[in-house]
């Protein structure tokens, strides 16, 4: 009744546009009641309208989204029917790995980074450390020389930082209790218990949003978006076996209802999704164009020892590195001669670094944001200086330091 309601309100709204504009945004009640009387008196005794205002107005004093109990039986049993065919074979799935740090671990390496590139990192991340107890003896450099290359580094730091937590804090598997462990947030929070204690809550994260949307047909422009989506999920969300649920939308949102060409005719809740029989087309998704950066990085050599730095900076934030500039986009008229040369002589001066260099070769390499084109550089010194954020180092012992892979290429080019 509801859906044929809306229906109707959204039918009136299309025909009506030059004359009255109906939005079903929410509004105060006194505003609701003013629109209400004034469009009556406005358009006199047609039964249409009055029909089509008091749906209206129906609709406007409910400001809770319902979804009703036969809506979300018929959601649940396709989406548990179909995953009990179709889940995937995945390592943080395996019975041995159902505890909270083997979860905890697969969930913060899933974050922004897809399945196939985790799952080698995963398995080698375990072996490293099996468990909580031996993870705990773990240093930031040991995390970081074990995640190098998974890229998005502020994920190792918290993993770091959440183990320095748990030795001091007793572990309790709520919500609320897991949002204060550094690096997990609300999805994170909510699909530990749902996986491990089959605890009800609405687990969303941006696979699941997208599937929401599409069934839903929300416009994502709209202030209230997450909210909404939230408030959703969670009166979906069954009572029981919220462990294989919330797994089945993750598994539809990447086997069929995917960001890119969704398999909709394939989707078990095809039924239950307006933008499906709606004929929703959805908008294609256009690519952002990657910027281009660039920078220098020095290789400083005296003798068998060169410098090297741990970077500060977010980006490979902890990593080791050869000492390198800030990465920046050519202003319009620069060119990019012009720009590495300002790069390498305030880097140069800096430093106190008055020395002749020479340009070695470019490295190029792809972040998830932006494409980089490093100039690499030599300055031979022929005494050794003191510098206050740069070490000394030699070929092997820089070889056990956690690095990145553009480091990786700038070595091998070396």
């Amino acid at each position: 009744m509801l859906i044929f309601l809306i229906e109707k309100a959204k039918h009136l709204s299309n025909n009506w546009s030059p004359i009255i504009s109906l939005q079903l945004d929410l509004i105060s009640s006194i505003e609701q009641l003013f629109f209400f009387f004034a469009a009556f008196n406005i358009f006199g005794k047609s039964v249409e309208t009055f029909t089509g205002l008091f749906i209206y107005f129906l609709l406007m004093l409910d400001k809770s989204y319902h979804i009703s109990k036969n809506f979300r039986s018929k959601w649940g049993k396709k989406l548990l029917s179909w995953y009990s065919i179709h889940k995937r074979d995945l390592p943080w799935r395996k019975k041995e790995n159902q505890n909270f740090y083997r979860i905890w671990i697969s969930e913060v390496m899933l974050q922004q980074t897809q399945v196939k590139t985790v799952i080698p990192y995963y398995k080698k991340f375990l072996k490293k450390w099996p468990n909580l107890e031996s993870f705990n003896k773990a240093s930031l450099n040991e995390i970081l020389q074990q995640w190098q290359g998974l890229g998005y580094y502020q994920r190792a730091k918290n993993l770091f930082l959440a183990k320095e937590y748990l030795k001091n804090n007793k572990l309790f598997l709520d919500p609320t209790s897991l949002k204060k462990i550094p690096g997990i947030g609300d999805y994170i929070s909510c699909s530990i218990p749902a996986i491990l204690n089959d605890y009800s809550c609405g687990v969303v994260d941006g696979n699941i949003k997208r599937v929401i949307k599409r069934s839903f047909d929300i416009d994502e422009n709209r202030k209230d978006f997450n909210k909404l989506v939230g408030k959703i999920a969670e009166e979906l969300t069954p009572k029981e076996n919220n462990r294989d649920y919330c797994q089945s939308l993750m598994d539809l949102a990447n086997i069929i209802c995917k960001a890119k060409l969704p398999e909709c005719s394939l989707c078990p809740i095809k039924d239950e999704c307006r933008s499906f029989v709606n004929k929703i087309e959805f908008k294609k998704i256009k690519s952002r164009k990657k910027k281009y950066k660039y920078g220098v990085s020095f290789i400083v050599k005296f003798q068998e020892e060169f410098l090297i730095e741990q970077n500060k900076k977010k980006l490979l934030q902890g990593l080791y590195t050869f000492p390198m500039t800030d990465l920046l986009e050519k202003k319009k008229n620069q060119s990019k001669k012009n720009l590495f040369k300002s790069l390498i002589e305030n880097w140069k001066v800096e430093k106190n670094l008055l020395f002749d260099h020479k340009d070695l070769c470019f490295v190029e390499h792809t972040f998830s944001h932006f494409y980089l084109k490093l100039l690499i550089v030599k300055i031979e010194l022929s005494s050794k200086m003191k510098f206050r954020d740069l070490m000394w180092i030699k070929e092997k012992k820089f070889d056990v330091k956690p690095k990145s892979i553009l480091v990786k290429k700038v070595r091998e080019r070396i």
